[in-house]
């Protein structure tokens, strides 16, 4: 029953950064990305098998179950993508100083795959396709080692139909 109790408290808390997150990184994010929706999924349904919802449970393990579905959906509200200090992601920042070099890979039909590698791993972002060149516009100014998949060349030299 305490235990109840102590992680409704911790979910109250996570919405509480998440807000903090919200309005405060919101504002500085120059171009928008997404996460992996798989891993998202998947957080999802790891939650949902260790905090089964059932209508036969007291009150705050419900309250406690609709807490941490409201962290995991809220936290898709905080934006991903690139600012002027770098990759952001959910609860973190990768230093532009941090990254040794990137590589942009197409992903899917209609998105590319940005991998930024660090010495601590690799850190992955996606963008729509047709955003391409803001991408390599923004990633240009602050990392020199930018790898680009040989199919996404021919999109790079599109040119924008005038009379369309």
């Amino acid at each position: 029953m305490i235990w109840n109790y102590l992680l409704c408290f911790l979910f109250i808390a996570c919405l509480v950064i998440e807000i903090y997150f919200i309005l405060r990184r919101n504002r500085t994010i120059i171009m928008k990305g997404k996460d992996d929706f798989f891993t998202f999924t998947l957080v999802v349904l790891f939650a949902l098998v260790i905090f089964p919802l059932s209508d036969m449970d007291s009150l705050t393990a419900n309250i406690r179950n609709i807490l941490i579905l409201v962290a995991i959906f809220g936290s898709a509200a905080i934006k991903r993508g690139f600012s002027e200090k770098g990759m952001e992601k959910i609860f973190y920042t990768v230093k532009w100083e941090d990254i040794q070099e990137i590589h942009i890979d197409a992903y899917q039909t209609a998105k590319i795959k940005v991998v930024c590698q660090t010495k601590k791993g690799k850190h992955k972002l996606f963008f729509g396709k047709y955003r391409l060149k803001e991408v390599l516009r923004v990633l240009e100014q602050h990392v020199s080692n930018i790898y680009i998949q040989s199919s996404l060349e021919e999109t790079l030299n599109m040119k924008k139909c005038s009379n369309c």
